[in-house]
């Protein structure tokens, strides 16, 4: 008795297991259909990271704000595979790095902030 237990429970598990996985995919091709529908502003947003030190800010400014440099790396990746930041006269990739390294650059923006309140408390 107690076996069919112990299969049922590893059954929910990979049952589970699988969902999750198969929700990532989802949302993975979710995600690449929405970028795809961004094509419209593609010329604004190529004309905003052209210059590579905007595009770190820009890269600084939306890590800040979502706190993530992953996230934000990511979301560049799927600008990249769907053909949002290719234009003309630009490489995606040439356009790509500066956004990633403000990513970076951005990750110890929040700790920097942390730092500050923490001299003030020391007197």
């Amino acid at each position: 008795m107690n076996i069919s237990k112990q299969k049922i429970g590893v059954f929910w598990k990979i049952f589970a297991l699988l969902i999750c996985l198969y929700g990532f995919f989802i949302s993975i091709s979710l995600m690449g259909s929405v970028f795809k529908s961004f094509v419209d502003m593609s010329e604004a947003l190529i004309k905003g990271v052209s210059n590579p030190v905007i595009g770190v800010f820009i890269g600084i400014l939306a890590t800040s704000i979502i706190q993530s440099s992953s996230a934000t790396t990511s979301i560049v990746v799927g600008f990249v595979a769907s053909g949002l930041l290719s234009s003309s006269g630009y490489n995606a990739i040439e356009l790509a790095i500066p956004i990633i390294m403000g990513a970076n650059i951005g990750t110890s923006i929040t700790n920097t902030i942390v730092s500050f309140g923490h001299i003030a408390r020391n007197k």
